[in-house]
């Protein structure tokens, strides 16, 4: 029986640290701090870690037992073999009743006990498993506890723009004039997404890594449900910390509410990896960072808008980086995805806390206002970069939630912290992506590194000078959209690429084309496949007039023509069933027609547009249904289906 009363849990402070090194794009992540690194030192700092009300609390620590192990077998082992190696554990350990819950992102098993495992237990686990040859590796996989690496702070009367100098303080918004994070998703691993004004519309699919189901409050294991379900404990309040430092990165800007982003025109996608507490399992946060850089995780769907930059404003106690986070870390460097991570909040070295001593990721100390190092802020040879952080007399605002012990209602408040500092760099990483969306991890570590400005000792990241700093790569076409492109006549037919391959926001990419100033469009997806969009036609110009991607999805097939002199196209939403066909006649120009609903199935089954003929109008709502029109091109009948709520019954009326 599982005793959730003594579940073990490491608790780790959220913050984000850049690691910089200067290396080509491509190389490998590097093995320690650059030779400039090496001798930093805690500076004079101001204030304190207990001038933030936590204390020595300030950051997360591992507890002592954990009842899961990441167990990594050699290739083509057997899963009678696997099972053979466990029931060995349990015969000569305290495991009771092992068994492999689920596989990793990178592949290793992790293993459940019915019992928590004290620290010697886990030891001897670990040997006990690791003594078979038919296995590679094994470590305990160590929970997190109050893994938010932030401190809130008073709410003053005033708040919006006046209020954000982090923003200010690192060249924000001069560096929109170089870019604002357009076509750049910004993957956030944290306590979730919640219902805000200021974040809805820039928030793309994510998904929930809580694979422990009493702490993620929802009651159910990993879902594609991110939403913050509150990370209150006895005696602490929420702080919707997954809210707060996605409105950071790229709140909403310029909607005469709110706060603005980092990076204005990016897009956000939480993965939900912490919960109640700020818990989680090491390996659960492990494979939400890889799923946010598009890495394949066993049992989940596929990424269908990966993010090109992906923030993890935690830090725990850990003498070494853990296995299966490093692993993590190496493989999103493989692919040019920086994983941005905070330093921590113990005011310390960050060699002693993870995952900010993982090799290769990009760690953020925090400052304040005053442009000093703060007084609870990490330091040492593994901080690359430091952004502001704030204290109690200079907080960070940002987006959150009004709840305490429950969800309330979208607001704004303070916290201070790494985890803060993170997302300013996280923001100003979707910039440089935006102009160069190749751009590897060591480019973007030495750049940042080496166009900052001097505090503390550190190098204080400069969003204007880093930005400027990536020279905008030429478009190219590459993959599916390139076999399209080729296929339909190149530039000689669609012209030159203007713009790279850019996030659609509902799943895939669409890269848009310029010939003698008309413009096409190539979107794609695995669902629906590449096709065009001429934006010059009426089937084109209606798709982008009535909210294009956002609304009717990716186009299905490209344009084509009807019997009767018109043409039509599909459209679908990937991962959806609902389908559009916008439809275009001279007479009636392009209307949408919704193929799922009770209208749209009454047209189809009297004929299309040979039928009641092509819609004059989109599909009307009404207080007890809805109404569409139709003109025959043949006849120029008009008539309206009206479809009725309380029966679902759609009744066809000739109007003349």
């Amino acid at each position: 029986m599982r005793h959730l009363n003594t579940q073990a849990w490491l608790t780790a402070g959220l913050a984000v640290a850049l690691v910089a090194t200067a290396a080509p794009a491509v190389a490998a992540p590097p093995e320690g701090a650059a030779s400039d690194q090496t001798a930093q030192v805690q500076p004079v700092t101001e204030g304190g870690t207990a001038s933030l009300g936590r204390g020595s609390a300030g950051e997360g620590r591992v507890l002592a037992e954990t009842d899961r192990i990441v167990v990594t077998f050699k290739d083509d082992v057997s899963q009678e073999r696997k099972a053979a190696v466990l029931a060995t554990a349990e015969r000569r350990t305290e495991m009771e009743d092992p068994d492999i819950v689920r596989t990793t992102g990178n592949g290793e098993d992790v293993v459940e006990s019915d019992d928590m495992l004290s620290t010697a237990e886990q030891q001897k686990v670990v040997e006990t498993i690791e003594s078979d040859p038919a296995v590679e590796d094994a470590e305990p996989d160590q929970i997190v506890v109050n893994a938010l690496a932030a401190t809130p702070a008073s709410t003053p009367n005033d708040r919006y723009w006046s209020y954000q100098w982090g923003p200010r303080d690192i060249g924000i918004p001069s560096a929109w004039k170089e870019a604002t994070g357009q076509g750049v998703v910004i993957g956030i691993a944290d306590t979730g997404q919640s219902d805000h004004p200021d974040l809805n519309a820039k928030t793309v699919q994510g998904y929930d890594f809580l694979s422990d189901t009493y702490h993620s409050r929802d009651g159910n294991g990993r879902d594609s449900n991110p939403r913050d379900e509150g990370d209150w404990s006895p005696g602490r309040p929420s702080w919707w910390h997954g809210s707060h430092v996605a409105g950071i990165a790229a709140a909403s800007t310029n909607n005469r509410q709110g706060v603005a982003g980092v990076a204005p025109d990016a897009r956000l996608q939480h993965a939900r990896v912490l919960g109640a507490d700020g818990r989680g399992y090491v390996s659960d946060i492990a494979d939400g960072v890889m799923w946010s850089a598009g890495i394949a995780i066993p049992g989940v769907p596929r990424n269908m808008t990966p993010a090109k930059v992906v923030n993890l404003s935690e830090a725990w106690d850990a003498g070494s980086c853990p296995a299966v986070m490093q692993k993590a870390v190496d493989r999103m460097h493989a692919i040019n995805v920086p994983l941005v991570v905070a330093a921590g909040n113990a005011a310390k070295s960050a060699n002693l806390a993870s995952p900010a001593n993982c090799p290769g990721a990009v760690v953020v100390g925090a400052t304040t206002y005053r442009q000093q190092l703060t007084g609870y802020s990490n330091w040492g040879p593994m901080v690359d970069v430091v952004a502001p952080g704030g204290d109690v007399s200079s907080p960070i605002w940002s987006t959150v939630n009004t709840g305490t012990y429950s969800i309330g209602r979208a607001s704004y408040g303070d916290l201070t912290g790494t985890s803060m500092a993170a997302p300013h760099v996280a923001g100003v990483i979707a910039l440089m992506k935006e102009r160069n969306p190749d751009l590897g991890v060591e480019a973007i570590r030495s750049t940042l590194r080496s166009t900052g400005s001097t505090v503390s000792g550190y190098r204080k990241v400069n969003a204007v000078a880093a930005t400027r700093a990536v020279a905008r790569a030429k478009p190219t076409v590459r993959g599916a959209i390139a076999t399209y492109y080729a296929s339909h006549g190149g530039a000689a037919a669609l012209g030159t690429p203007t713009t790279h391959e850019l996030a659609t926001g509902v799943g895939g990419v669409v890269q848009t084309f310029v010939k003698n100033g008309r413009t096409t469009q190539i979107w794609w997806s695995h669902e629906t496949g590449a096709h065009r969009v001429d934006t010059r036609t009426g089937i084109g110009a209606r798709f982008a007039q009535l909210g294009g991607a956002a609304r009717f999805g990716l186009p299905t097939k490209d344009e084509q023509p009807t019997a009767t002199g018109g043409a039509y196209q599909n459209f679908v939403r990937p991962g959806a069933s609902s389908t559009t066909k916008i439809i275009w006649s001279a007479r009636t120009g392009a209307q949408p027609v919704g193929e799922s609903s009770g209208i749209g199935k009454q047209w189809a089954r009297d004929g299309f547009e040979n039928g009641a003929g092509y819609p004059t109008i989109p599909e009307v709502l009404t207080a007890t249904g809805a109404y569409q029109r139709f003109r025959n091109p043949a006849t120029g009948v008009l008539t309206q289906y009206t479809w009725t709520r309380a029966t679902g019954k759609v009744v066809r009326t000739t109007l003349g």
